[in-house]
């Protein structure tokens, strides 16, 4: 009886395993696009030719909001916030925890849906963990009407 329930219990064990690597790798994943590994590399992104950089409309950031951009080098989401009048910045939507995407801005803070970290909205700063790294941040420079994102800062 007890070599049954021994057997038993490693099964399970390799079962719940299995389960925990596979929640793992579809975590990573959750919310981010295929990209070749050469993109996928992180650090400041490389210049982009002028008048090549993501933009949005200055009035569709309201204070306290967002818009959504992609990184050209990464293919990944970025918010570009205005958290208090005429100042705006960009945040990485990637968590620095495990690569999960974060949820856009609300009420001041990003949260990730995957570990419950949160940073941040106006400086991508860790609030929470488990995550200990701060969101990276992109510079974003006001163009006439247009807010356009500049590069990876490190």
């Amino acid at each position: 009886m007890r070599r049954r329930a021994l057997l038993d219990g490693g099964i399970a064990a390799v079962a719940l395993g299995g389960a925990g690597l596979l929640s793992g790798s579809l975590t990573a994943a959750f919310g981010r696009e295929d990209l070749p590994p050469a993109a996928a590399a992180p650090g400041p992104a490389a210049p982009r030719p002028a008048g090549d950089a993501p933009s949005v409309p200055a009035a569709q950031v309201p204070v306290g909001g967002s818009a959504t951009v992609k990184d050209p080098a990464s293919g990944d989401a970025v918010y570009i916030v205005q958290p208090s009048a005429g100042k705006y910045a960009g945040l990485s939507s990637v968590c620095t925890h495990s690569g999960c995407a974060v949820n856009p801005p609300k009420d001041g803070r990003l949260y990730c849906p995957c570990h419950g970290s949160t940073f941040d909205a106006a400086t991508g700063a860790v609030i929470t963990g488990p995550a200990v790294k701060p969101l990276p941040g992109y510079a974003v420079t006001k163009n006439g009407e247009q807010l356009e994102l500049g590069p990876q800062q490190a």
